[in-house]
């Protein structure tokens, strides 16, 4: 197979700009025999660039004709075992069955626009978690993810709540084929861990006793976060009275000195998981 056209049921758009595989690698930080695991590599732009790095690359495709493209025209690495190929769907894959363990791998990849957003939260949350992520996205999810406007969302609080997301650089839309609508960004999500859901802190007074301050947990947090992100237009007590009561909202309120008339929007990542944890000791439900 000499080559192949893009399916657009696929959200395939090829990357073809050096200096963007560049930065991409760049941010990676990669180094010799270091395990990365590629989504969607199609016609191995970002996969040329990876091996030369001197990665050891496990690419994920779901497009059989890419498959085919890259055993014909990556022959030499993947007898190597420099490259690994693996047919199927990346949302469907356990990393550990793949060999990638927990810290001991990265991700770099091109993805789907269509879904930046499962990919991103799969890998986050997965047990055998990735030490940082490098990927082309929409600018402006890129963009809602730093919060570049200052306001926050649910979708910059999910992945600040496991990383530390930077904005590299922004792609035009001119360096794929075939040429999407928007332009794009690369994404850095840094320093992965649970860290942010398994540390506790302090001791704090409720009713009169001291009471140790607990690891805060997923699930209970993102359903604050949610809460709170409910009804942008309202006041931030307002939307999570429905799930906090009255006297634990007070009480929060209180002792974090948070402005009465916040929104969701302008309240920082520590400051939801303070919310959070208060809210787990004062809950009567």
């Amino acid at each position: 197979m000499t080559s192949f056209i893009a399916k657009k049921s696929l959200g395939q758009h090829f990357l073809h700009a050096p200096n963007v595989v560049g930065a991409m690698i760049h941010a990676a930080r990669i180094e010799p025999d270091m395990n990365v695991l590629e989504i969607g590599p199609g016609k191995g732009v970002l996969t040329i660039g990876l091996l030369k790095a001197g990665a050891k690359v496990i690419a994920v495709e779901k497009d059989e004709r890419a498959i085919e493209y890259m055993k014909e025209n990556f022959a030499t690495e993947i007898a190597s075992g420099k490259l690994k190929l693996i047919q199927g769907d990346t949302l469907d894959i356990n990393p550990a069955d793949i060999g990638l363990e927990k810290d001991n791998y990265i991700i770099v990849a091109n993805i789907p626009y269509y879904i930046t957003g499962e990919i991103i939260r799969k890998f986050l949350t997965a047990a055998d978690y990735p030490a940082r992520m490098v990927m082309l996205v929409q600018k402006e999810v890129a963009k809602r993810i730093v919060a570049a406007d200052g306001k926050e969302s649910i979708l910059s609080m999910s992945v600040k709540a496991y990383g530390e997301p930077k904005y590299i650089c922004t792609v035009p839309k001119r360096s794929f084929r075939p040429m999407p609508k928007v332009d794009s960004a690369v994404i850095f999500i840094d320093k992965i861990s649970k860290d942010f859901f398994e540390t506790g802190g302090e001791s704090v007074e409720n009713e009169q006793k001291m009471v140790k301050k607990r690891a805060v947990n997923e699930k209970a947090f993102f359903e604050v976060v949610r809460a709170g992100f409910a009804h942008k237009r309202k006041v931030l007590r307002g939307n999570l009275a429905k799930i906090i009561p009255a006297q634990a909202l007070e009480k929060v309120w209180k002792n974090k000195n948070l402005p009465f008339g916040a929104r969701a929007e302008n309240i920082t990542i520590e400051q939801w998981k303070e919310i959070a944890e208060e809210a787990s000791l004062f809950h009567t439900g």
